[in-house]
């Protein structure tokens, strides 16, 4: 049922389009705001008439979720505004904004809610339950149950983080609010403050919860690494057309789930025509915008497969290049020259567990040794990426 309801939302809409994201985030949004502030008040009651410190804080959890989803409204419809002239590239990273925001509100209510969970600990009171209160939790479970399946649908579909990390803080609050229920069940049972424990227990959850949620906001901010599944899936798209040897230095630049871009190299023969090279390069980035939404600039590097010497010089340099531990892979492969005139350029792609400038330089001097013992007089010219920012 959920599924089709989602289904029925995005309706085949363009969900890279700023406009169709805010109409999802607000959707969303306003379900989140009505049924976390009826939680928020149901359990809010529930609380002060049972004394339970930890009903009162899971209700107060609600009530964040109430304001992540009016700050949710307003950072979709902020990262939906049309580029201007201060920011050429639109506003779609304030969606990765909002997400912190939400982030930074649920760590501040757990912490308060750590304090105040302590001191029911330190002076217990009675708590009073019953199986109408029992029955309310587990509805409320019920709830955020629907409202974790459909953010995590919905964020899927159009591969938004935010609603995503709205649908993890949903599972979040259905495992609290257990423990809440296990909680009011066992405080009959013994004399230990079992109403404290489970609200500290709950306030160190949601705490958790916040840290989790900005890393993953925090990152693409930053600048984190491009999904390498995409990025083989955009290699092999460049690869299937003719004319195209091989690809390499695949960079993906994030500017909102709305706004991608991204530059390649690509092998191309020497001696193809100018303009049917040109127009074969055109049409791979407007194939490439079409499908994935990323808007791609490639440059081409020119390669002779047919120099017989080029070839032979290239299987050597690469059994060598490949025998140096560390190594990934090498590519803008060249060499010119003759005898004591040879010049042997390439760049050489090494695992990420070299990240020291040490330890690129020692692959470097190793690399360069064994060149040399090959290629005797000739100069060599090697730069070294890491795997973690290139494919």
């Amino acid at each position: 049922m959920i599924s089709k309801l989602v289904d029925r939302i995005i309706d085949g809409r363009d969900y890279q389009n700023g406009k169709e994201r805010e109409r999802v985030g607000t959707i969303s949004g306003v379900l989140g705001i009505v049924l976390n502030f009826l939680l928020f008040s149901i359990k809010g009651l529930l609380g002060l008439f049972t004394g339970s410190i930890s009903i009162i804080a899971d209700a107060f959890n609600n009530l964040t979720d109430t304001a992540s989803s009016i700050i949710t409204i307003f950072g979709f419809k902020l990262a939906g505004k049309e580029p201007d002239k201060e920011h050429p590239y639109g506003h779609g990273r304030i969606e990765y904004l909002t997400g912190l925001t939400i982030a930074v509100l649920v760590i501040v209510v757990g912490y308060q809610f750590v304090v105040s969970s302590f001191k029911k600990i330190i002076n217990p009171g009675v708590v009073e339950t019953s199986p109408l209160i029992l029955t309310i939790l587990f509805l409320s479970m019920s709830v955020k149950l629907f409202i974790y399946v459909f953010n995590k649908n919905l964020g899927k579909k159009v591969q938004s983080g935010t609603l995503l990390a709205t649908a993890q803080d949903a599972i979040g609050d259905v495992l609290t609010t257990f423990v809440v229920f296990l909680g009011l069940l066992l405080s009959p049972l013994t004399t230990l403050p079992v109403d404290g424990i489970v609200g500290v227990l709950i306030a160190l959850y949601i705490i958790y919860s916040g840290i989790n949620l900005s890393l993953e906001t925090i990152n693409p901010i930053l600048g984190q690494k491009p999904d390498r599944e995409l990025a083989e899936r955009i290699k092999k798209k460049i690869l299937s057309y003719d004319n195209i040897y091989g690809v390499h230095d695949l960079e993906i630049h994030n500017y909102g789930p709305s706004k991608t871009m991204a530059s390649i190299h690509v092998e191309v023969p020497h001696d193809m025509e100018l303009v049917e090279l040109h127009n074969l390069i055109d049409k791979i980035e407007r194939h490439i915008r079409e499908e994935f939404h990323i808007s791609l600039v490639i440059h081409m590097d020119p390669v002779n497969y047919q120099d017989e010497k080029y070839l032979s010089v290239k299987e050597t340099v690469g059994k060598i290049v490949h025998s140096v531990e560390g190594v990934v892979s090498y590519h803008d492969f060249r060499y010119t020259g003759l005898s004591e005139h040879e010049l042997l350029i390439l760049e050489v792609v090494v695992d990420s567990k070299n990240t020291t400038e040490e330890s690129r330089e020692k692959i470097r001097k190793e690399l360069e040794e064994k060149l040399h013992e090959e290629f005797k007089t000739a100069r060599i010219m090697i730069t070294i990426e890491l795997d973690v920012t290139v494919f």
